[in-house]
């Protein structure tokens, strides 16, 4: 081989490694959901015709409930502390958010963004003795510090 043709290809190989390391590697740009995210409460209503029939509330202390969410879309759920867990596929399709087997009729959860803290929002509506029964829950999460 001749010296320039050598001298080419040490050339692009040092480009090559300086473009892999000046790369971003946060992945979090891409996929705004990524890492761990400590729920702070949990509301669900339910209505029937309009009149509440249920409401649920639920206020987490810090590390009690988290949603851990990967890049290659899953989402692990943390209940007790860390004493139980659940990992479950997750896909996200712009402000909805898809949690559990994908199913055609699922309903998916609308994702707020607010700084370093997300709604995830839910209704969903069934028949039960004529009565059309609203169930809505609410779900407010921060991103953790840790």
């Amino acid at each position: 081989m001749s010296k320039n043709i050598k001298s080419f290809l040490v050339l692009l190989l040092w480009v090559q490694c300086l473009n892999g390391v000046c790369q971003t590697t946060d992945s979090s740009a891409n996929y705004p959901l990524q890492g761990k995210w400590d729920v702070l409460s949990k509301v669900e209503v339910q209505k029937a015709d309009g009149k509440l029939i249920d409401q649920d509330e639920e206020l987490y202390k810090a590390n009690e409930k988290f949603f851990d969410f990967s890049e290659i879309g899953s989402v692990t759920i943390s209940q007790g502390f860390g004493k139980h867990t659940e990992k479950l596929p997750v896909l996200l399709k712009g402000n909805n958010l898809y949690i559990g087997k994908f199913k055609k009729e699922k309903i998916p959860y609308l994702i707020r963004y607010q700084g370093d803290v997300i709604k995830l929002a839910k209704t969903e509506s069934r028949t039960k003795k004529g009565k059309t029964i609203l169930k809505t829950e609410q779900v407010v999460l921060q991103k953790s510090k840790l």
